[in-house]
């Protein structure tokens, strides 16, 4: 899907965004627009999927989301994750820890 005219602050945006709407195929088209941009696999998980993580616990926290939105976002970041990994440096891979998350490779 790449899209040229998308700077790195869009795409990053894009993966929260996916997280926080639960849309698999947007966090799936992120990461691969990551990819082709070039940018940090490990940056752009901590500041896009990451960060809607961190939003979607907020609201929950307020009340404005159930546990099962939880899981179900954390799925979504799985599908993200799903494309970065095969791309991921060997020191990246394994188990990464990101603010309160651990993803394992």
């Amino acid at each position: 899907m790449s899209n040229s005219k998308l700077t790195g602050q869009d795409i990053i945006e894009m993966a929260k965004h996916s997280i926080i709407t639960l849309d698999d195929r947007e966090a799936e088209d992120a990461a691969n627009e990551a990819l082709a941009a070039g940018l940090d696999p490990v940056d752009f998980i901590e500041k896009g999927f990451v960060e809607g993580m961190r939003e979607v616990g907020d609201r929950f926290e307020e009340g404005k989301v159930s546990l099962v939105q939880i899981f179900a976002a954390s799925r979504i970041m799985e599908a993200g994750m799903n494309v970065l990994k095969p791309k991921l440096s060997k020191k990246d891979k394994g188990f990464c820890f990101f603010g309160n998350i651990a993803m394992s490779a």
